[in-house]
């Protein structure tokens, strides 16, 4: 029995190892998955990413799947991203938060390798891995227009009318915790998501493109 046991140790410890990166990227990538976008999940998780939303507005994921898709864990960029202020102006005064009905909507338009209405630059790639080589060298660099908004409930909106794959959208305080997580957003799609804003500073990225982290200041009187 005991040279049965130390026969069988080789074999438990290999399998130990071989389930060990698994455990680290589920951990390290539980905010986001595209295996809807993808076609990596099952086939009634996809058809309910896909279903009509009787409002006609595209629907959201609530919460993310549980097993990400590895290759979107190796796109996203590193936390804090931040680009250089060029210019702090109020969000609303510059016709970035639209009224629709008793909503306030922010729309988001992605182009490769960043949010248009954020930054100016004219850099893009033509794929995910060039956007995320091209931020990872090009970021500190570059200078975004950072907004500021009044606290309260928005509909924040990311229309994806060019880019060739899926974007995604998060926003998460400065501090780290994240607020809205979700995945998707791929070519003539829409990713619209209802959010809190309380008073502070946001970092607002579209991480499957992906994009560096852009700017939101909230407070009181920022009208």
């Amino acid at each position: 029995m005991a040279a049965l046991r130390l026969s069988l140790l080789p074999l438990l410890l290999a399998l130990s190892a071989c389930s060990l990166p698994g455990r680290s990227a589920s951990a390290i990538g539980s905010l986001f998955s595209a295996s809807a976008e993808e076609g990596s999940g099952d086939a009634s998780s996809d058809s309910d990413a896909s279903a009509p939303h009787p409002s006609g507005r595209a629907l959201t994921r609530l919460a993310p799947a549980p097993d990400p898709n590895p290759d979107d864990l190796l796109l996203r960029l590193p936390a804090d991203m931040l680009l250089a202020a060029s210019e702090t102006v109020n969000a609303e005064r510059l016709g970035r938060v639209q009224v629709d009905g008793d909503r306030r909507v922010i729309v988001l338009t992605p182009l490769p390798c960043r949010i248009a209405e954020q930054e100016a630059a004219p850099q893009e790639a033509a794929d995910r891995e060039g956007c995320r080589s091209l931020n990872m060298n090009t970021f500190a660099a570059r200078l975004q227009q950072v907004w500021t908004l009044a606290p309260g409930h928005y509909t924040v909106r990311v229309v994806n009318r060019q880019v060739g794959w899926p974007v995604g959208l998060w926003i998460r305080s400065d501090k780290g915790e994240s607020l809205v997580a979700e995945g998707g957003g791929a070519v003539g799609e829409t990713i619209e998501i209802e959010v809190d804003l309380a008073p502070g500073n946001y970092l607002v990225s579209l991480p499957l493109l992906p994009t560096p982290d852009y700017l939101w200041e909230v407070k009181r009187g920022a009208r």
